[in-house]
């Protein structure tokens, strides 16, 4: 990693693809680098079917291209981009990732307060121990409220 790159979280989610989207479009300007990272599990289990440890990664390299390969579509201007398929926690690796980079950025998504007390945000928890600057992209259609200064 190094100090120009700019990290940023993917997933399956709309806030996803807007957060890789929007690292390009910053790298483009700083003149940087991306690195795109999506964090898995392997849950052997999951759906009452056996899934193997390759089968997830697998699934987790082919999220990356095709999530590359559509933000791509956006902003066409080339820089470079890694990509990192790792198990773990999502904040503990995008923490990690972004360790000595010069941006972290990650899709807010619509949990609602119950689910961020119970399951934790991954969003808040990278915003709360980063050592670099975080930008949170907001979830697609997030209602827009009107703030009043009294």
């Amino acid at each position: 990693m190094s100090r120009n790159e700019v990290v940023v979280g993917v997933d399956e989610s709309e806030s996803g693809h807007n957060a890789l989207v929007w690292a390009l479009e910053e790298a483009v300007l700083r003149g940087s680098t991306v690195l795109a990272v999506n964090v898995w599990s392997h849950e052997p289990m999951s759906d009452f079917a056996f899934t193997s440890l390759g089968a997830v990664r697998q699934a987790s390299e082919m999220l990356l291209d095709k999530a590359l390969a559509r933000a791509r579509e956006q902003v066409p201007t080339a820089v470079g981009v890694r990509t990192w398929s790792v198990s773990g926690s999502p904040s503990t690796r995008l923490l990690e990732a972004a360790e000595d980079a010069a941006l972290l950025v990650v899709g807010s998504h619509r949990g609602g307060l119950l689910r961020e007390m119970v399951l934790g945000s991954c969003s808040a928890a990278c915003v709360r121990h980063a050592t670099v600057p975080v930008v949170v992209i907001p979830p697609p259609n997030r209602v827009r409220r009107h703030h009043s200064v009294g």
